[in-house]
């Protein structure tokens, strides 16, 4: 099995814990001091240039971003659902 990176999406920017998802999807967290490439990380893994926004100046992230990976929940040959969460940096 195999996740089906072209077929992921920004789900939510949460602000507020009242808007992460609810749904029993399994969720990666990236984590880490501020300017270390989380977001640079997630790009890369899902082989794009600017899915997730990355900035030089640190501690640009201020929200926890939920991505969905796999949409394509048809096939068989896919991996379940997964969120990438890039979370905002701390230090």
């Amino acid at each position: 099995m195999k996740l089906n990176l072209n077929n992921s999406t920004l789900k939510i920017s949460a602000g507020l814990s009242r808007q992460f998802p609810k749904d029993a999807i399994p969720q990666v967290a990236f984590s880490g001091r501020s300017n270390v490439g989380k977001s640079s990380l997630i790009n890369a893994l899902m082989e794009r240039k600017s899915y997730a926004r990355i900035s030089s100046q640190p501690g640009k992230t201020q929200t926890i971003n939920y991505y969905r990976v796999n949409e394509d929940e048809t096939r068989d040959d896919f991996a379940p659902d997964c969120y990438l969460v890039d979370l905002p940096g701390y230090g």
